[in-house]
């Protein structure tokens, strides 16, 4: 339950960092049933979540519910914040369980539970906006929150059942096969977005979403978790700030990798107003919000092909320059096709302009998964040895607030409008590659030596 992250399962999810001891390795079988395991779960959660995705469906479905841009904002980013915010509560009680599937068993009971009975309100609550709005934010808040309770446990059980040779190609197949099965769900997004019923047509979306993310929940609570030592930890999640703090005040890497994946959130401010746009202000309607999620997933998967050659050539850093760099020149050119559009100029056509804004989307996407992967990869390799989980755990809970800046984005497009968020975002974004341009190239570093007695590695 970790994407991205991308960024709990693929899309948000980075790959732990093996290292406790003290158990027997697993035997090859043993090794390939855990690894289908994850693949398929990350599969099936990617899958689930594009019924209810963040950037597109549920903007549309808050528009419905305000006309506050603050509120869509924070809702669209609440999955970010709950992957984030809580791992540095957790951090210390998780370290010292020498077994992690328990945890994420009872994190994955709650999250499909919360969202069943968001998609169950549906229908009574339709005809009521303010209460399912309020409905929304308590049951999607707490099935997002879910999620950083059981990120450290998901990731600590991948690195003691992945041998650490087949991470890299774990993880990908997850990302491929994830994004692939997402493609077909915003088809399906597609058909369901033209139901005039609305508590039908957003009651099958979150039905099918709880559904099928309860299917993966299962498939990942099979996986057979070695019991290891506890690892490295602190007295409280205080001292995991203080600690984190003086990583941040002293150590420059640190900050120069915080700032660059920070900037990610200038697409996921970008994104949902993206959408909003063409949907309200170009009067694409809602069916637009299925062949945005169609584009950005398309670019997210087929850019999964690039990533690993430029990797070889560019490292880690290489590919979150290209990505930060990228993001903002997308930025731009979403704000340069609202100026020249009928919302503007009207020097380009309302379907032109609905056309070029989802290519936009198509290369959004690919950026959004280069960030991915080059900080799942340069937390591994920027991390000092020993600690990484708690390292994973301060990174990503600084990272919390700039999830913050779709809700602050989404203000400043009810005070301004939306071409002036999509060129701050460039500003942000291009910030972030100035940052990952001072990070160290890793390149031809050998990596830490991993112990290879047991199978907590």
């Amino acid at each position: 339950m970790s994407t991205v992250a991308v960024p709990e399962e693929a899309s948000r999810a980075v790959p732990p960092a093996p290292g406790a001891r003290g158990a027997a390795p697993a035997g090859p079988a043993e090794v390939r049933r855990n690894y289908r395991l994850g693949v398929l779960n990350g599969a099936l959660y990617q899958a689930g979540e594009g019924f209810i995705d963040a950037h597109t469906v549920i903007p549309v479905f808050l528009a419905r519910l305000t006309e506050s841009r603050a509120l869509i904002g924070l809702g669209s980013s609440l999955v970010e914040i709950g992957w984030l915010a809580p791992q540095f509560a957790v951090a210390p009680w998780v370290a010292r369980r020498p077994r992690q599937l328990a945890v994420y068993r009872r994190a994955a009971v709650v999250r499909a539970g919360a969202l069943g009975l968001f998609a169950a309100l549906l229908w009574p609550l339709m005809a009521h906006p303010a209460a399912l709005l309020a409905a929304f934010f308590l049951l999607y808040g707490a099935y997002c929150l879910g999620a950083g309770f059981g990120a450290l446990s998901f990731m600590e059980v991948v690195g003691r059942t992945i041998p650490r040779e087949r991470l890299g190609a774990f993880w990908s197949s997850r990302l491929f096969w994830g994004g692939s099965l997402v493609a077909l769900a915003g088809l399906a997004v597609r058909e369901v977005l033209r139901i005039p019923d609305l508590a039908l047509r957003y009651g099958l979306l979150f039905g099918a979403a709880t559904v099928v993310v309860s299917v993966a929940y299962a498939l990942f609570s099979a996986v057979r978790e070695p019991v290891c030592p506890p690892g490295e930890s602190v007295n409280g999640p205080l001292e995991v700030l203080r600690d984190g703090w003086r990583q941040l005040t002293g150590d420059r890497t640190f900050r120069r990798l915080l700032v660059a994946r920070s900037s990610g959130a200038a697409w996921l401010t970008l994104g949902p107003f993206l959408v909003l746009f063409a949907a309200h202000d170009l009067g694409g309607g809602a069916k637009v919000a299925g062949t945005f999620l169609l584009a950005r997933v398309a670019g997210f998967v087929l850019a999964n092909l690039a990533w690993p050659r430029l990797s070889a050539s560019r490292g880690s850093r290489g590919i979150m320059r290209v990505s930060t760099f990228g993001t903002g020149a997308v930025a731009v050119a979403c704000a340069a096709v609202a100026v020249f559009s009928p919302w503007g100029l009207g020097w380009i056509g309302r379907s032109a302009a609905i056309v070029a804004l989802e290519s936009l989307a198509f290369v959004g996407g690919a950026m959004q998964s280069g960030m991915m992967v080059a900080y799942g990869s340069l937390l591994l390799e920027l991390a000092p040895g020993g600690r990484r989980q708690l390292f994973v755990a301060q990174m990503n809970t600084f990272l919390g607030p700039s999830m913050l800046l779709p809700a602050l984005g989404g203000a400043l497009v009810d005070w301004f409008n939306a071409p002036v968020v999509f060129g701050l975002c460039a500003l942000l974004a291009w910030t972030g590659h100035r940052a990952a341009t001072g990070l160290p190239d890793q390149r031809g570093v050998p990596p830490e030596a991993l112990s290879e007695e047991c199978g907590c590695g």
